[in-house]
């Protein structure tokens, strides 16, 4: 019998495999970044169907196969990450892609996970684009300390504590933007990835 996992997850993209079969990449509290197959997700009648759109939040039910996680179940879908505002999808995109460059293999880091949840409904919430440019690299600053790419820097700490949503962090953030950016390039390039 197969232990079944039942995990809270971000869908963080989503391809089609076969006529009617679904490749996912999830962020999941419990277990990482998990690969999962969804079986006859396409197909019409599918009750799966409407929970894998990427960057919907749900509660998923997992099943650990020979060579891959199968995606069982899902329930209490929310969209609340997705914007209406298209500069905000983009900027969401990019911090979903950076998460699918930087994660490999299934390690669970829950407080990422709480981080990336936090922030990007903070992103998709935020209405000015000079906040919202602030708040995305503050988010990837703290992406880049969880998974160890970042280095200690004391002028750094300031930016990785508190709510994401600070209007104190934001104007902060917006004044330092020049060094967050530049710390994150040179951060990703370090990783060699």
């Amino acid at each position: 019998m197969h232990k079944v996992v039942v995990t809270d997850g971000l869908v963080l993209s989503k391809r089609g495999a076969g006529e009617s079969n679904t490749l996912l990449a999830l962020l999941t509290q419990e277990l990482g970044l998990v690969r999962a197959s969804a079986r006859s997700a396409r197909k019409e009648v599918s009750k799966l169907r409407f929970g894998l759109e990427p960057m919907t939040t749900a509660r998923f039910s997992l099943v650990r196969g020979r060579n891959e996680w199968k995606l069982i179940g899902v329930e209490a879908v929310s969209r609340t990450l997705l914007s209406d505002s298209s500069l905000r999808r983009v900027q969401v995109g990019r911090v979903t892609r950076l998460l699918l460059r930087l994660i490999h293999g299934e390690e669970p880091v829950p407080e990422l996970y709480a981080t990336i949840e936090n922030g990007l409904r903070c992103l998709s919430e935020t209405s000015d684009t000079l906040d919202a440019e602030a708040v995305e690299c503050v988010l990837v600053l703290r992406i880049l300390e969880h998974l160890g790419y970042l280095p200690g820097s004391p002028p750094l700490a300031p930016f990785l504590e508190g709510e994401v949503s600070s209007a104190q962090l934001i104007a902060k953030a917006k004044e330092s933007r020049l060094l967050l950016i530049r710390t994150i390039n040179e951060s990703l390039s370090a990783t060699g990835l």
